[in-house]
């Protein structure tokens, strides 16, 4: 910003010190605004499996189809 003489950028950068983490508006009833990855976890038999994670915002319903499917076929190992 400095540089380029702007006053926002895209992906805009909110920890020098973790420059990927950056606020993702949510529209909660706890929380307008949340911070940090957002991670879509299986859980089959006591083991979590990491099957989505995601820096960007995040829309749950969207891929509710493709995690259901995901956690057929990881149900069958």
């Amino acid at each position: 910003m400095y540089e380029n003489k702007t006053h926002s950028v895209a992906h805009r950068i909110v920890s020098i010190h973790q420059p990927h983490v950056r606020p993702i508006a949510r529209g909660k009833a706890t929380a307008n605004v949340e911070f940090g990855a957002k991670v879509m976890i299986i859980k089959i038999d006591g083991y979590a499996f990491l099957e989505n994670l995601s820096w960007e915002v995040l829309n749950e319903g969207t891929r509710l189809i493709k995690d259901v499917e995901s956690f057929i076929n990881w149900s069958k190992i």
